[in-house]
């Protein structure tokens, strides 16, 4: 708006013209209303314009066309390693039993007190000091009871073996030794073992390794010694007695592998599996690593054994930076419920969410052998693996550990494993990343360099039209414009037009000085001209909105069969870094040369033609008093408007505001005046007075677009439509 100056008629005056109170007359006075001088800046937004050097002015547009974020282009899939499986062993600690029988047991046991008391004879003297003879001597055996309940109630054995050592300290041969185990008591509870050993020579031990698989073991039990014959050759003076030798019967339990058992478990992994993990099936990018900007592994596990378990879970391939420590989760999932016989099985359940923000993710595979601290053959296959892509190793470790409580585990016990790489966002990645297209609107763009124009036409001398584009990506790519329309406020739409391949735009990939180094950008950029599109017309529609609709191809270019493991690995054709994006920007200039036929702009004023008490404009004649400094014809005409900017009244003239002169370089010489005159009449007066602003509608006019003859003018920054509205009124005074 611009500042209203009016003037009152001056008091002085007035009261110099009073006679008395009760007289009036009419008096003529030339009162100015509205003064304004309009500027290209007034006519147009004044941001958007730059003065040149030699003073001639331009209008400049510039906005983002479209931004495409590195993530637009670099999806990382979730992944996802579960296991679920029942305990693939149980084991038990080795355990030996041992027990002795004397000589002197074994005769003591025939109940002959003359043949005990020649052997105690013989033991004092050393050798046997009666007749000589030689004779089998069958003997009954001897049972002992073994308890093992400090280890276990109860073993329901998968695997295991008894390994049974006779160890024969007589000087003479033992024939047929039957020896049993057996769960107590007897002679009701379930054998376990039975061996005979046919001989053992004396001095001498035999053995036998027996299975006990699918055996159920308790935890009192009962060795025998069945029955054995003492091969006895007695030569006096010669054969050694000693009835303190006997025969050492030990027994080795091992290997123990139980199905099922309430025992006392020593420290073991139940669980160990290394297992290579893809990054997906259908991924089309092939990545060699990248620094993670947020994700996380999401863990889940649930148990059903009734003991602590504790759980490792690591990823050798994500790594904290600098350190070569591999990402690991070590925690613990409590007992799961306890259960009678019969019941459902029952779970204890653990999950949880472990960043993984800021490591590096090498997706190398069993490659990773040979970066982390210690050198470790994953995969077991006695080589120091070459790097792959798009995979990674993860290693699952449970185990429990010895408590001194008994805790009934079962082979039948399952734990299940979720672990899911999910919502990766890189911050850094190399590799290639595929060919992507990624459509971009149909999106809108406030034009609004016109704003102030109600209506016309014109005809631009020059237009630079220019899409620039800054590539943060490490990736070419290709730019198609497939929709670009303007629309100005009458919904007119004009579709600008592309002569032959004009409508793509090549996009240079941006280069690194190394891995990790950052992102040197590279710009490209293309220019629309009148030769290469219509984008004259495009903006003589005086759009107040421009639509767009564009398809970027990144790596379009690439012919993806030449592309192998090996290069990705060595130079990775590809990479992103978060923020460095794909930006495109549209920036215009429009030198202000312009032929225009019907250009109409607006500008609204303050008015008033209220007075003080008792002064009253009755009518009279509106004079607009134009110095024009444009090279532009006008006509113009004015609405009178009130508060709420409802049109009151208007004025109309078809009289030529004319342009000022201008020199042979069509440069402005000297202005032009009009006096443009609109009589009120009273009635027309009355209306006018209640008026608070003033539209003033300047349609103006250089050449008709259609004439040969046209030439178009350059606008100055010193151009300008000076204004005056003055009132040559009748005023009514009364005192």
């Amino acid at each position: 708006m611009k500042k209203l100056l009016f003037f009152s008629v001056l008091a002085l005056f007035l009261s110099s013209c009073m006679k008395d109170n009760q007289t009036t007359w009419d008096t003529q006075m030339l009162t100015p209303i509205v003064k304004s001088t309009l500027t290209v800046s007034d006519l147009l937004k004044s941001d958007d314009i730059i003065e040149n050097t030699d003073s001639s002015l331009s209008l400049i547009f510039t906005t983002e066309l479209f931004e495409m974020n590195t993530d637009s282009f670099v999806v990382l899939p979730d992944s996802s390693f579960e296991f679920g499986a029942s305990l693939e062993s149980l084991e038990l600690p080795n355990d030996t039993v041992e027990y002795v029988i004397t000589l002197g047991e074994m005769i003591r046991s025939l109940n002959n007190p003359i043949f005990e008391a020649s052997f105690i004879a013989a033991h004092n003297a050393g050798t046997w000091q009666g007749f000589t003879f030689g004779n089998d001597l069958p003997l009954s055996g001897q049972t002992f009871d073994i308890s093992m309940d400090d280890l276990f109630n109860e073993l329901v054995l998968d695997e295991g073996t008894a390994e049974v050592i006779i160890e024969n300290g007589l000087p003479f041969d033992l024939k047929n030794l039957a020896f049993q185990l057996a769960n107590a008591p007897q002679p009701s509870g379930d054998t376990i073992i039975e061996h005979t050993f046919p001989l053992i020579s004396k001095n001498s031990s035999e053995s036998k390794t027996l299975s006990l698989n699918n055996k159920i073991v308790l935890s009192d039990l009962v060795a025998e010694l069945q029955s054995f014959t003492l091969g006895l050759i007695l030569v006096n003076g010669i054969t050694p007695i000693d009835t303190n030798d006997g025969i050492i019967a030990k027994i080795i339990v091992k290997d123990l592998k139980p199905a099922k058992a309430t025992a006392t478990w020593p420290d073991q992994n139940v669980i160990e599996e290394t297992r290579l993990v893809p990054l997906a099936s259908n991924i089309d990018v092939k990545l060699k690593n990248t620094t993670i900007r947020s994700g996380n592994v999401f863990f889940e596990i649930y148990s059903s054994l009734q003991d602590s378990i504790y759980i490792s879970y690591s990823i050798p391939n994500l790594q904290r930076p600098g350190s070569n420590e591999p990402f690991i989760i070590d925690t613990v999932i409590p007992p799961a419920p306890t259960r009678n016989i019969g019941d459902p099985i029952t779970f204890s359940r653990l999950a949880n969410s472990y960043p993984m923000n800021g490591y590096e993710f090498a997706f190398n595979g069993y490659g990773i052998e040979d970066e982390v601290n210690t050198v470790v053959d994953y995969n077991e296959n006695g080589l120091i693996d070459s790097d792959t892509i798009n995979s990674y190793v993860t290693i699952l470790k449970a185990k429990i550990e010895y408590t001194g409580v008994k805790k009934t585990l079962s082979l039948e016990d399952t734990v299940y494993v979720n672990a899911k790489i999910q919502d990766l966002r890189p911050d850094i990645a190399h590799g290639y990343i595929g060919k992507k297209s990624v459509n971009i609107g149909p999106s809108e763009i406030d034009f609004d360099l016109f704003n102030k124009i109600k209506s016309g036409n014109i005809e631009l001398q020059d237009v630079d039209f220019t899409i620039e584009v800054d590539n943060g990506i490490g990736a070419a790519a290709v730019a198609r414009i497939t929709n670009l329309t303007s629309e100005n406020k009458f919904g007119d739409q004009l579709a600008l037009n592309f002569k032959s391949d004009n409508d793509t735009m090549q996009i240079a990939a941006a280069t690194e000085l190394s891995e990790g180094s950052g992102s040197i950008h590279t710009n490209s950029s293309r220019t629309l001209t009148p030769d290469t599109s219509n984008i004259d017309k495009f903006i003589e529609n005086l759009p107040n909105k421009i639509t767009y609709e564009v398809d970027v191809q990144l790596n379009n270019n690439v012919d993806e069969s030449t592309i192998t493991t090996a290069e990705i690995v060595s130079s990775p054709p590809n990479f992103i870094y978060h923020g460095d994006n794909i930006k495109a920007n549209l920036n215009m200039e429009i030198p202000l040369s312009i032929i225009t036929d019907s250009l109409v702009l607006v500008d609204t004023l303050d008015f008033s033609l209220q007075t003080e008490a008792g002064n009253e404009v009755e009518s009279g004649t509106f004079k607009l008093l134009v110095d024009n400094g444009f090279p532009l014809d006008a006509n113009t005409s004015m609405y009178f408007l009130d508060d709420n900017g409802v049109v009151l009244d208007s004025l109309w003239s078809d009289q030529t505001i004319y342009r000022a002169s201008v020199d042979f370089n069509g440069k402005v010489s000297s202005k032009t005046r009009t006096v443009v005159e609109f009589e009120i009449s009273q009635a027309k007066m009355e209306t006018i007075k209640s008026a608070s602003q003033i539209n003033l509608v300047a349609g103006f006019h250089t050449f008709n677009l259609s004439d040969s003859q046209k030439a178009f003018y350059r606008i100055y920054s010193h151009y300008a439509f000076k204004m005056k509205l003055v009132g040559d009124f009748k005023y009514q005074f009364s005192n």
